[in-house]
């Protein structure tokens, strides 16, 4: 069943699927970083609770120099070790789940210098564990990882045959995400698996068998709304690139919380 997203909450999905999909794809070229990266701490962090009279609604703006979110520690905690599904998080506490909290984390000039210079890959390795270490200090977390059977989705090739077009090598590899909509040019499999698995709810696994680069047009419901003409995800994939969801399970790594407080307030 597609989550019912607001579209505070598609913002954050989509920054971070940027930073996913440019990281399958940059591991699949030659590293532009340096063998010993620089160690990146922040330079400043700020936390307060939501105290806004207007509501919750909950966004995500990251950059070379930090990020700033109003969200729940559990959406920080998924975007701190790339986790796709809820179930991949295991004895957080309630709170955790339903307050918001206004965070900041910024980068020194220097470091943000520094930040730039590095692979896409490696930008959106040391954003994970930036994150770990503001919600170790601040939120005193502690974690530890397990491996556990969970719903999945197998990505295959439908009976109808896979309807989307190997792209030309020398084709620029470029590819974006709206809501309803996703276009790619020379796009690998895995990052076509990146840019849905936010949308489904579920991690997906390759049966594919695909090496290639694709051209990808896909156009479907964001929300699945009563009246919306536009077809499921499910079916789309089916119709227009000639790819089938096959519901499965498999082993998935579970980060499981040891301990969390609530922060204390700057």
């Amino acid at each position: 069943m597609l989550r019912v997203l607001g579209s505070a909450a598609v913002l954050l999905i989509l920054t971070t699927l940027q930073a996913r999909s440019q990281s399958l794809d940059q591991t699949m070229a030659d590293s532009r970083a340096d063998s010993n990266p620089k160690q990146f701490a922040w330079d400043v962090v700020s936390v307060k609770p939501h105290k806004a009279a207007d509501g919750v609604s909950s966004w995500m703006r990251t950059g070379p120099a930090g990020f700033s979110a109003d969200v729940t520690v559990r959406s920080l905690v998924m975007t701190a070790y790339n986790l796709i599904m809820l179930d991949q998080i295991s004895g957080l506490p309630g709170w955790a789940e339903n307050e918001n909290y206004e965070v900041q984390g910024k980068l020194d000039s220097e470091s943000t210098e520094a930040f730039k210079k590095l692979a896409p890959a490696d930008q959106a390795s040391q954003r994970c564990l930036l994150m770990q270490a503001l919600l170790a200090d601040r939120f005193k977390l502690r974690v530890h990882h397990d491996r556990r059977e969970l719903p999945v989705y197998n990505l295959v090739i439908a009976r109808s045959g896979l309807k989307m077009k190997e792209a030309s090598s020398s084709k620029a590899q470029s590819w974006s995400m709206g809501l309803g909509t996703l276009t790619g040019k020379g796009m690998p499999i895995a990052s076509l698996i990146a840019s849905l698995s936010n949308h489904v709810g579920r991690m997906i696994i390759d049966k594919t068998g695909l090496t290639g680069n694709y051209e990808v047009n896909l156009t479907f419901s964001w929300n699945d709304e009563p009246g919306d003409a536009s077809p499921s995800i499910f079916t789309a994939l089916q119709d227009e690139l000639g790819l089938k969801l096959e519901p499965a399970k498999a082993p998935v790594d579970v980060v499981v919380i040891d301990h969390l407080e609530r922060p204390s307030e700057n």
